[in-house]
């Protein structure tokens, strides 16, 4: 009897301990509550120091003030919601780098665009995370939480994968809570629900 105890014991520990593991991929934020897939996505202003070879990536003006999220040219867009302080948005920082290179190396940097929204950081927090884990897209900040409000006050990292419709601005199409594993996996789910 004991051995039967002591086998549901470390069966309970080891679920409990995969639980765990599940819920450390991404920071918890209070009231979340995502946009669905399927709907459109606000014309959420972008603040921050880009540079202008980013600007012109984008598709956008050198950055001075706000832009809107609608005036980046792009046919999909990723949006990474992240913050300098979430230890998950920096282990995943190389892995988001290499989802970059890996559209650029696709032949896909024209049709797809990816940047990065640090919700409560300012500038300077930006320019260190950017600068530490040597980000190759456009990070902008966020410090008083306005953007992180109005796309659903998601936990860190989460990715909304937007394709922009003809008069309506851009639609999400996917949404992601928490780490990606795979790059190419990541990548492949966008060009599947996108179509292209």
């Amino acid at each position: 009897m004991k051995g039967l105890f002591a086998l549901v014991v470390a069966l309970a520990l080891v679920a409990a301990a995969s639980s765990q593991a599940l819920a450390v991929e991404a920071s918890e934020a209070p009231g979340a509550a995502p946009l669905a897939e399927g709907t459109v996505f606000p014309d959420v202003p972008l603040v921050g120091r880009i540079t202008p070879e980013l600007a012109a990536s984008l598709g956008i003006a050198s950055q001075t003030g706000p832009t809107p999220i609608n005036t980046i040219d792009a046919e999909i867009l990723i949006v990474e919601i992240f913050s300098m302080y979430c230890p998950f948005c920096q282990r995943e920082a190389p892995t988001i780098n290499a989802l970059a290179g890996l559209i650029d190396k696709r032949g896909l940097a024209n049709r797809i665009k990816l940047i990065g929204i640090a919700a409560g950081n300012s500038d300077t927090e930006v320019d260190i995370f950017r600068k530490k884990y040597t980000v190759p897209f456009a990070l902008f900040s966020d410090a008083s939480f306005a953007v992180h409000q109005r796309i659903g006050q998601v936990g860190t990292p989460f990715f909304y994968v937007l394709q922009k419709k003809p008069g309506s601005g851009y639609r999400i199409i996917h949404t992601h809570l928490g780490v990606i594993k795979s790059p190419t996996e990541f990548l492949g789910t966008i060009t599947t629900k996108a179509g292209i």
